[in-house]
């Protein structure tokens, strides 16, 4: 799960997941492995229910065909517990498992395994590269506010060769050539800082402030955007939301979007000078020429009876949205074209989170 939640939020949703249905908790495969590999589509990462160990990996071609349990289905084991991210690097895939505190290494197109990574893996989130490393954020034990750090890994042998320390709560990472951006959301607190690093020197070389739970980062036009959350009402300390467009050349805030009080966005997408945010189950979109809020959604997902929006994509000319529904039963994928309008949808597995395409 998504562990800025504070305490309360999260037991009421590990309480709704031991409610799951054994058919909901097994791995099984409905439609077995393609003879070819999986090339041509996108990967679905489904979380799983949190200590169910039933993380999973979908596959949709281009045809539209799903491939659900892929990672079992090729290798004859589960992927772990919470599976949180992929990463991509040449032909290897990188699935990141947070509460297994584990990485495995697949090949991209067939999805055999390489390896399972585990040593100086700790609470794994996001992960980027750069040359022969790869650069991976932790949090280390969440209760602990200083142990958290960015793992380099030797792509090459699949070992941990350094640490570097940097603040509580390190989420999405994104390199730029050589410079290393991480946002700190927080883990079980509240960040509200970018981390700068220098590949190179395996050091932090900067921190640049923005808005409370910095969460998704993206780079478009030498900028970086960084969309922050807000703290919740749930924390009895809201803040505020907002955008941030920082200058990648200069480290410095240079344009900012702030929400209305009580407003918080989940995810966004940038595509063709238009960043597309969510809320709730809305999508809206911000010409990034004027840089202002829209009045009204681009689209909404009411529609297809969205339960709760937990991804979100542009990948190929397709917008691709998560539905978890109740955390509980088997998630959706739904597709809407870049005029937001739907198209088809798939079933996946428990809990899809995030989408990332192989084509």
């Amino acid at each position: 799960m998504r562990k800025t939640l504070k305490s309360v939020a999260m037991l009421a949703i590990i309480l709704l997941l031991q409610n799951c249905t054994s058919d909901d908790r097994d791995i099984i495969i409905e439609t077995p492995p393609p003879s070819g590999d999986y090339a041509n589509g996108i990967f679905v990462l489904n979380e799983g229910g949190y200590t169910y160990s039933n993380a999973s990996v979908s596959f949709i071609d281009n045809s539209g065909q799903v491939y659900n349990n892929i990672f079992y289905a090729v290798n004859g084991r589960g992927l772990g517990d919470v599976a949180q991210s992929m990463a991509f690097h040449r032909d290897k895939a990188y699935v990141l498992v947070n509460n297994s505190n584990t990485i495995e290494v697949v090949n991209r197109y067939t999805f055999e395994s390489i390896s399972t990574i585990e040593q100086d893996i700790l609470n794994p989130r996001f992960m980027t590269f750069d040359g022969d490393k790869g650069y991976i954020t932790n949090w280390g034990d969440p209760a602990d506010t200083t142990d958290d750090y960015v793992a380099i890994l030797n792509t090459e042998t699949n070992i941990v060769i350094n640490t570097i320390s940097v603040s509580e709560g390190p989420e999405e990472i994104l390199n730029n050539n050589g410079t290393l951006y991480v946002a700190h959301k927080g883990g079980w607190g509240y960040g509200n800082t970018i981390s700068v690093l220098n590949a190179s020197s395996e050091t932090v070389i900067s921190n640049i402030q923005v808005s409370d739970v910095p969460g998704n980062m993206m780079i478009y036009n030498n900028d970086l955007y960084v969309l922050c959350a807000g703290k919740g009402d749930y924390t009895g300390d809201e803040t505020v939301a907002g955008v941030h467009k920082i200058n990648l050349a200069t480290n410095h805030v240079t344009d900012q979007i702030i929400f209305a009080d009580g407003v918080h966005p989940g995810y966004f997408q940038i595509d063709n000078n238009s960043l597309l945010f969510t809320l709730n189950r809305d999508v809206f979109k911000v010409n990034l020429n004027d840089f202002t809020l829209p009045e009204a959604p681009f689209f909404s997902t009411n529609a297809q009876n969205v339960g709760v929006l937990y991804g979100f994509k542009i990948s190929n000319g397709n917008i691709y949205v998560a539905d978890a529904k109740d955390y509980v039963s088997n998630g959706t994928v739904l597709v809407y074209d870049l005029q937001g309008q739907f198209q088809e949808n798939y079933n996946v597995k428990l809990i899809p989170n995030g989408f990332y395409s192989n084509n």
